[in-house]
């Protein structure tokens, strides 16, 4: 039977077939989606117990979410154990055991160095500490409620990331049958806060003042306030920053061999490639020269400093790449432009960054009312609107039209030939004859004529 992870969008693409088929969840071991020929899509929940196949249908699939179905199922097993005085697992590896010797070779060795660098302090302050010494299938949805509601009480962020580990640790540990079920399933993580904060005009000003004094401090101390503009001026990562190498740098690009999102070429303008141009070093050494994590820390403590300083306490120093993209968006640069210059892989990423201030808001706000004035009370109908552009017009394309061939002009009808009559000519008299001759004459003629 397949099993993979079930998405709403996964189940929408299951198509219907001549034999009813079911396809398994890998996180909520026993849960699936039957697919019948002629009847809707229904979530089931399965069990061996006592030798015997248990098999009930929840719900049909368009009336449960995904995640409510994992609960649901997560509870019917939980009554089906109780009903059976089924005993749980008596023996599993300890939590510390399976995560140094089966989960990090198999999992956490596999990822990225920037993220292991994010999950390692976690493991090791929170969950390893906490969770360590308990066995696995001893630890059950309550223990795991209880420890992401206290985190919750001061980091929410923290809470929701330590939490995505621990779930990889369980989803790894109910493959390999050390437990029954995954006991982070049904745990709300905390919302998140909706990231519109940026640096107005004002603000940068006070901030690049601050930053030229501590350029004239020197040291350490310039060094980090030439990060801070670079990542004002850039859009990039804290660590994007600090672990820059010279070979990193070519001319108007930096090609960073690992990111967030893997590999991959940024563009910079000539205010951040004046600043790098300062840092000369080797090409496999890095420009800020410090001792691995000094700089990331020293600049944080920096901006900490900083921006008590001049009044924007509210602002991150993630809140930097915010501002470079929602300047970008305002000067009239398309999402597709600016998720190239942030490096995104995709643009729905680049929307959370994308922010526009009060004042674009006002001046959008007026220019369609005034549309909508217009359209009130005008009677002529309006000229479509045409966005104007810096571009140049693109010229107009001619086409070629064939040329149709010349009609001759068709002759016009010859009018019928009318018969002439004969005239008679006038007798010319001459002066020498007589009268008695004349009449004779016109006798002889008339007599011709009428013959």
């Amino acid at each position: 039977m397949k099993t993979v992870k079930l998405t709403q969008v996964f189940i929408r693409s299951l198509a219907r077939q001549t034999r009813a088929y079911t396809i398994q969840d890998s996180l909520c071991h026993g849960l699936g989606v039957k697919v019948m020929p002629d009847k809707p899509m229904q979530y089931v929940i399965s069990r061996l117990i006592d030798n015997r196949t248990r098999t009930r249908i929840l719900a049909p699939v368009s009336a449960l979410t995904v995640k409510a179905a994992r609960e649901k199922a997560t509870e019917q097993l939980q009554a089906w154990r109780e009903e059976h005085a089924q005993p749980s697992m008596s023996a599993s590896p300890r939590f510390d055991v399976f995560v140094e010797q089966t989960w990090k070779p198999m999992i956490f060795d596999h990822w990225k160095p920037s993220t292991k660098r994010s999950v390692l302090p976690a493991l090791n302050r929170r969950l390893l500490a906490h969770f360590g010494r308990y066995p696995l299938h001893m630890i059950n949805h309550k223990m795991v409620q209880a420890w992401f509601d206290e985190i919750s009480k001061t980091r929410k962020g923290a809470a929701n990331r330590n939490l995505d580990t621990l779930q990889s640790v369980f989803k790894l540990a109910l493959r390999q049958g050390h437990c029954l079920t995954n006991p982070c399933i049904g745990i709300r993580q905390n919302k998140r806060r909706v990231l519109n904060r940026f640096l107005s005009v004002a603000e940068m000003q006070r901030l690049s003042v601050a930053l030229d004094e501590c350029e004239e401090v020197g040291g350490s101390i310039a060094q980090c306030a030439d990060i801070l503009r670079l990542l004002l001026l850039t859009g990039c990562r804290l660590s994007e920053i600090t672990f820059l190498k010279g070979e990193y740098v070519r001319g108007n690009e930096l090609h960073l061999p690992d990111s967030k999102t893997g590999a991959k070429v940024l563009y910079i303008g000539q205010a951040a490639v004046d600043i790098l141009s300062r840092y000369h070093c080797k090409a496999n050494t890095e420009l800020f020269p410090m001792k691995l994590g000094a700089s990331t820390s020293l600049v944080q403590s920096l901006w900490l400093r900083l921006r008590k300083q001049i009044g924007i306490e509210d602002v991150r120093l993630h809140d930097l790449r915010h501002t470079f993209a929602s300047y970008a968006v305002m000067d009239g640069c398309s999402i597709p432009m600016v998720a190239s210059l942030l490096g995104h892989k995709k643009v729905t990423m680049t929307l959370r960054y994308t922010h526009v201030g009060d004042d674009s808001v006002e001046q959008a706000a007026e220019v369609i009312g005034a549309v909508f004035k217009g359209i009130f009370t005008q009677s002529e109908p309006l000229k479509p609107y045409i966005p104007q552009t810096n571009e140049a017009p693109t010229p107009a394309v001619k086409v070629k039209q064939k040329r149709l061939p010349e009609r001759k002009p068709t002759a016009k009808p010859k009018p019928k030939a009318v018969k002439k009559v004969k005239q008679v000519k006038p007798l010319q008299t001459p002066t020498s004859l007589t009268k008695e001759e004349l009449r004779a004459i016109q006798r002889f003629r008339d007599s011709k004529l009428f013959l």
